[in-house]
């Protein structure tokens, strides 16, 4: 193998794409081995299977809470020692096998005579730390459970995964975190970390989904001010979209089911589906079937609130492409909520959790 600086950019090229092939063949192996293994204990508690006990399912659920549990207190023990303070809980998070450490106390010691805008020499040291000291923290809780519990040989193994100076939690296994550096590789810029976060949906119209990951960013890099700045700029972007730009995409099923002669569609038809139906009658009335087919059951269509009062008399109405323009609908068309429902919902349940809001508001402590 050639060194990187004798390579010409044709061969770097093909490198960085087996790079990324590798990246992602042995990321689909570890996940394999981890539902393989989920699965067997999932096995031990179903009364079909040969093995089954219920004891055994418990025992792997149990053992493994003991573990995370051990290694939580020893670290907390070790943290506490070294700053030389009553016992206090530094792991702030547990998951299923992993421990969330805020070691935040031990930054402001070591940089309190000479403090530090340079996030890279944080990461650096907190990097450092956690190798030479933490990891051997972790290593002998491990092998002193193993002694404990009378255990032929020692297999638990941790090791540190992300370095974040952000995080936020909306609920248990459901957070965010700004990070540096993930398992030794160190970025140039903080990315991202979403687990049980689905703040971006197939059902989230495209022009928005962009913008939600940069909200997010901003969120964790910068003030509430930047935010309500880049909302408003791109609430102003939003309202001059078309139509169809800013509608929800769904997949259409069920215009027979839900149509009726008499009321065009029926009592909790789905708002799509109802959209649909609508459209349909519309191409009908004013005699496009050449121009512009109609929704079928299994198309790709897209939906849209509308403003009231409007000439339908309505609430929402659908498309393919685009919104006829025959229908003169674009003028109804509910900006505001469908920029409410596809850019700010998800956003607020993170908000929330940091008692942010999406627009600057005025208090009396203001004044």
């Amino acid at each position: 193998m050639k060194n990187l600086e004798e390579m010409s950019l044709a061969q770097l090229v093909e490198y960085q794409h087996k790079l990324e092939f590798d990246i992602s063949k042995y990321h689909n192996f570890q996940l394999t081995k981890k539902i393989q293994l989920n699965s067997a204990y999932g096995a031990m508690g179903n009364q079909y299977f040969r093995f089954y006990d219920i004891r055994l399912a418990e025992a792997v659920t149990l053992s493994g809470q003991l573990v995370i549990q051990w290694i939580a207190k020893d670290v907390n023990t070790y943290l506490s020692n070294l700053l030389k303070v009553d016992y206090t809980e530094y792991v702030f998070y547990i998951d299923t096998d992993s421990i969330y450490i805020s070691l935040s106390s031990i930054v402001d010691l070591i940089y309190k005579n000479n403090p530090t805008k340079d996030k890279s020499k944080i990461v650096n040291f907190l990097d450092k730390f956690c190798e030479t000291k933490l990891q051997n923290v972790i290593d002998k809780s491990c092998e002193k459970l193993k002694e404990y519990l009378n255990c032929r040989m020692q297999k638990m193994q941790m090791k540190r995964e992300a370095i974040a100076d952000r995080g936020i939690w909306t609920a248990k296994k459901r957070y965010i975190l700004n990070v540096h550096d993930n398992e030794g590789v160190r970025y140039d810029s903080p990315k991202l970390k979403m687990l049980g976060i689905e703040a971006i949906k197939s059902s989230t119209p495209e022009v928005c989904r962009d913008k939600i990951t940069e909200a997010i960013t901003i969120i964790m890099n910068s003030t509430q001010d930047e935010l309500h700045k880049f909302i408003k700029n791109f609430r102003e972007e939003f309202d001059s979209l078309n139509p169809e730009d800013v509608s929800f995409p769904r997949g259409c099923n069920g215009i027979q089911k839900y149509t009726d002669a008499q009321t065009m569609y029926k009592l909790g038809t789905p708002a799509h589906t109802k959209g649909a139906i609508i459209y349909n009658h519309l191409i009908k009335k004013h005699n496009l079937q050449k121009v512009h087919p109609y929704i079928q059951n299994g198309d790709k269509i897209k939906f849209a609130y509308l403003r009231h009062p409007n000439p339908l008399r309505q609430d929402t109405i659908s498309m393919i492409d685009g919104l006829p323009k025959e229908f003169n609908l674009n003028k109804y068309i509910d900006y505001e909520k469908q920029f409410e429902k596809s850019f700010l919902d998800p956003l607020k349940f993170i908000l929330d959790a940091i008692q942010w809001t999406t627009k600057k508001t005025t208090s009396f402590a203001d004044f």
